[in-house]
């Protein structure tokens, strides 16, 4: 037997017995509704077949909840495809949405040759296929370091299907790994919508220092001013003229033609260290993709016409802050980033210390005057001898707690027949009580009680209103809401084309993320289901008419 005819022999038997174990899932790529794995296709002249490239991968997928990946070599070219395998069916459309999204989020571009995900089924056609698994040219890779740690040519039919098999029982992702998965992509969009919206509304700025050409490494005395002022102090490692530059670019956008580099530069190390006067939070070490995100939509929407790449939307115009956003100073390259977080002032930690300090001696002041006269008291009674508020008061419960709960308790446990006695039962010791020696309240003291009585009285008045005017709002919002939904759902779909149809499931799980109830969500929920149907129905009504057609 030739080697021809044995390669032939192998891949039938090889084909057969995928189609016995994985009835339709590896051909679901192309054409099935549910799948148990996915595949990220990566050609070998891509700009990501590298071990670099396909390590910050590997973690991303790590990070979104999806531990367990397989390498292998697709074929003689060099080509690689990274397997995710599932315990259990997934839907091929949401796998396929899930990882199509997390990708972009992050920069990544997905584009036959250089990143295809799979499955890949199409709107209105069976979609892209896949090379099936065990051809020849397959290997098993070492991931750690590309090399080939098994040979489909050098394994019989039987071992290989074998091995293949194994890594599918042994690698496998939960279910629950998968809603994991959505959960991240989620939070990310959120995140990045966010971060536009934040942008698109920025203000620009009154005080700015004039735009230089060149980035100088030592900053002016006017720029060094203007940070210190804004920070307090100067934070390790700013260039306040670089920075000045990037809070310009941020709030007014380019100003005129070669400002892109700089642009991008400058607003990195600006989003790095934040802007305390403007509250934007500072994005330091592990908010690389959140500085890549702010960087490009400034871009985009503040070019004002100065760039001819950002106006022709070319795909590379924008490459530069990926670099720039995931760019570390050498003497932090190989060591683990550590967010940058500014320091409370020695001055402000003093001063909590001081007040906490003379609080506590106002409380213990207090406490003894009541120990000493044998009074018991409540919180409101300390709160005005001490003149502590009752925030600070149950901060500093050691100093009167256990004197309070002594003091009620001496109080009560007294002589029965002092308090308790009843009709003909009194204690042959009993007496009338003294008139001197009961305590009378100082002169305005009760007035004085009455004042601050009244007073927080009108302030909780003055909450409980807004309250209600809160609730209020709320509640007519919600009825605004309910009827612009209503009008969705009660629409008829029955006839709608395709194209109405992707609208409508568009619209109504727009309304489904901001549903103020789980019964409106069930109610939106029911409705694409109800549209998705239509759409699938129509999708195959199509597909039959397009085979009639050409046959």
């Amino acid at each position: 037997m030739s080697a021809n005819e044995k390669w032939q022999l192998t891949d039938t038997e090889i084909l057969k017995a995928i189609a016995c174990v994985h009835p339709k899932h590896f051909l679901g790529c192309r054409a099935g509704r549910a799948s148990k794995f996915a595949v990220l296709d990566i050609d070998a002249g891509s700009r990501y077949h590298n071990l670099v490239s396909l390590k910050n991968i590997q973690g991303l997928l790590a990070q979104a909840g999806i531990a367990e990946t397989n390498l292998y070599r697709s074929s003689e070219s060099g080509g690689w495809h990274l397997y995710i395998f599932f315990d259990s069916l997934i839907s091929s459309r949401d796998l396929r949405a899930q990882l199509y999204q997390l990708f972009k989020l992050h920069g990544y571009e997905i584009n036959k040759g250089t990143l295809e995900i799979f499955p890949h089924p199409g709107d209105r056609s069976l979609g892209q296929g896949l090379r099936l698994p065990l051809q020849e040219g397959w290997a098993w890779l070492n991931d750690e370091t590309l090399a080939v740690r098994a040979d489909r040519s050098e394994l019989t039919p039987a071992e290989a299907l074998l091995d293949f098999l194994s890594d599918q029982e042994c690698s496998v992702n939960s279910h629950h790994q998968f809603h994991q998965l959505k959960a991240f992509v989620e939070k990310a969009a959120a995140t990045r919508e966010t971060i536009v919206a934040r942008t698109a509304n920025a203000t620009k700025l009154a005080e700015v220092i004039p735009i230089r050409n060149s980035v100088s490494p030592e900053s002016s005395e006017e720029a060094v001013a203007v940070v210190k002022a804004v920070f307090q102090k100067l934070p390790p490692g700013i260039i306040a003229d670089a920075w000045l530059r990037g809070r310009n670019y941020y709030y007014v956008g380019l100003t005129g033609p070669s400002q892109r580099a700089d642009a991008i530069q400058s607003l990195s190390h600006y989003l790095f260290y934040g802007d305390p006067e403007r509250l934007i939070s500072a994005m330091g070490y592990g908010y690389e993709s959140e500085r890549q995100w702010v960087i490009e939509e400034v871009l985009k929407t503040k070019h004002h016409g100065f760039s001819k790449d950002l106006v022709k939307h070319q795909k590379d115009s924008l490459k530069h802050a990926e670099r720039a956003a995931k760019w570390v100073p050498p003497h932090r390259r190989g060591k683990e980033s550590t967010k940058y977080e500014f320091e409370v002032p020695v001055s402000w930690q003093r001063g909590n210390a001081n007040r906490s300090a003379r609080a506590r001696q106002k409380i213990m002041v207090a406490v003894e005057d009541f120990r000493e006269a044998g009074r018991p008291f409540s919180m409101r009674d300390l709160w005005l001898k001490s003149g502590c508020g009752v925030d600070t008061l149950r901060k500093h419960e050691d100093l009167w707690k256990a004197v309070q709960t002594e003091l009620q308790t001496g109080f009560l446990a007294g002589d029965p027949g002092e308090y308790n006695a009843g009709v003909g039962a009194a204690c042959s010791e009993s007496k009338p009580p003294d008139q001197f020696d009961q305590k009378s309240a100082p002169p305005g003291l009760l007035a004085a009680r009455r004042v601050v009585y009244e007073l927080k009285m009108r302030a909780d008045r003055l909450d409980m209103q807004k309250h209600h005017a809160s609730a209020r709002g709320e509640k007519v919002a919600e009825e605004r809401w309910r009827d612009g939904v209503a009008l969705l759902i009660e629409k008829d779909v029955s006839g709608a084309s395709p194209g109405q149809l992707k609208i409508q499931i568009a619209l109504l799980a727009r309304e489904l993320l901001i549903a103020p109830t789980e019964e409106d969500c069930f109610q939106i929920r029911n409705k694409l289901e109800e549209v998705r149907g239509f759409l699938a129905r129509g999708s195959v009504v199509q597909l039959w008419l397009d085979v009639a057609d050409s046959s």
